[in-house]
């Protein structure tokens, strides 16, 4: 029995999201954001745990574990809770910023750069 390959099977499992009827039902693009992140988690929570600790903007708090943390970086910042996770984000910025917070953790996560920006263009 061979090895299992972690990177090919989380590749694996990105891409299958991306053609999955569940992604291509999402008529915006926080919706589309949100299940790219749950999907994140899902495959390997401790990183997207470190991922998002260095994630921020430089008045903003990105990503936390509770909506309380998010909001005192700002009342409009509209934070969810990311579906089937402990973690937070805020939703009220543009779909660049989205991209760039999604391509960091990516990245962040070892996926590689094609992959990334396959995601980021789906957005």
């Amino acid at each position: 029995m061979k090895p299992a390959n972690p990177v090919k099977d989380k590749v694996r499992a990105m891409r299958e999201m991306l053609l999955s009827d569940e992604y291509a039902e999402q008529k915006r693009a926080v919706n589309r954001f949100m299940l790219v992140l749950t999907t994140l988690y899902s495959l390997d929570s401790k990183a997207f745990a470190e991922a998002t600790e260095s994630l921020h903007g430089r008045t903003r708090v990105y990503f936390a574990e509770d909506a309380r943390t998010l909001l005192k970086s700002g009342n409009q910042t509209k934070p969810k809770q990311v579906p089937g996770t402990p973690w937070w984000v805020i939703t009220n910025t543009n779909t660049g910023r989205k991209c760039s917070m999604i391509e960091h953790i990516m990245q962040s996560m070892q996926f590689p750069a094609e992959l990334i920006e396959k995601v980021c263009g789906t957005i």
